[in-house]
């Protein structure tokens, strides 16, 4: 840009004083039109950066929930728990509510009586198998299936010695065994005793 006004400045000499002026002009327009495009060129990069930058955050926040589920059809298949495990999002109770992140992607697609095993096997103090306990808690407790995991299992995870399990699985675990105290002492309550 700086090279062509050097270069139109000797041509306004050119000519007579009504060329001169013409010349001029047309620099100043050429100067004009070249400042528009450039502004032109530079907001839609913007507005094109911006939206690429919109559907990132789109896209990133159904790539997160949608990693490594598969969209199968409706029903058991493969063993799988139920038709809700698969393809379908369940409804939160308000539009207000956010919706979290899935941080355990992939743990859907483990079967029930997987996970009751390796949670219900306490007698492994490996690194590896501590870890793996502790995510198929989790995911137990996220489906809502802690009452299927066995008493003694429970108590190991509510004792929690040496802290291997950390406070929140310590508690749910003890949450779990306070509800099957407080059922069946309620069902022993409605027996007639033994004459």
């Amino acid at each position: 840009m700086d090279r062509f006004l050097i270069q139109a400045i000797p041509i306004t000499g050119i000519g007579g004083q009504e060329d001169t002026f013409w010349i001029q002009i047309l620099v100043f327009l050429l100067l004009g039109v070249s400042w528009g495009v450039y502004s032109l060129v530079k907001n839609k990069r913007n507005e094109l950066k911006n939206q690429q930058e919109n559907l990132v955050e789109e896209a990133s926040t159904h790539r997160t929930r949608n990693r490594w589920r598969l969209q199968l059809p409706r029903g058991p298949i493969l063993g799988f728990d139920s038709p809700d495990t698969f393809g379908q999002e369940k409804a939160e109770n308000g539009p207000a509510q956010k919706k979290s992140k899935d941080l355990h992607s992939g743990m859907e697609l483990l079967e029930s009586g997987f996970l009751l095993s390796i949670v219900n096997n306490t007698e492994d103090n490996d690194q590896n198998d501590l870890t793996m306990q502790k995510l198929n808690f989790n995911e137990l407790l996220r489906r809502k299936k802690l009452n299927q995991v066995t008493s003694r299992a429970l108590k190991v995870y509510a004792i929690n010695q040496g802290n291997l399990y950390g406070k929140d699985i310590q508690c749910a675990a003890m949450r779990q065994l306070a509800e099957r105290t407080t059922h069946r002492s309620k069902h022993n309550l409605l027996q007639p005793a033994p004459l």
